[in-house]
């Protein structure tokens, strides 16, 4: 585990999985709300194919269902992570090999 950012060349058609420790959940102090969930960031770095990813453990497909994507260029998206505990497994793949970044906030 690493606490990030993460970076990765992906391979075509193989999953590529990261795992990244996530920072303690700070909620308001003066409330007995619950604290916001983390998120975590994917960035496609080359833009040179699309990029598809999850962050709940599940395995993501090329063009799947359940899948976040970013598309063909330099792009970023930042989600909510859905790993239980303390970590996030980012899963990603891709057709092509595109350079990426993962971090979380």
């Amino acid at each position: 585990m690493a606490a990030g950012p993460l970076h990765a060349t992906l391979v075509a058609n193989t999953v590529t999985t990261l795992t990244l420790d996530l920072p303690d959940p700070v909620g308001n102090v003066a409330s007995f709300e619950t604290p916001p969930k983390a998120r975590v960031g994917v960035i496609n770095l080359s833009g040179a194919a699309e990029v598809y990813f999850t962050t709940d453990g599940s395995t993501p497909t090329v063009g799947g269902d359940g899948c976040h994507v970013l598309p063909a260029v330099v792009s970023a998206l930042e989600v909510y992570d859905g790993t239980p505990g303390p970590t996030s497994v980012v899963k990603l793949i891709s057709a092509g090999t595109p350079r990426v970044s993962v971090r979380a906030t």
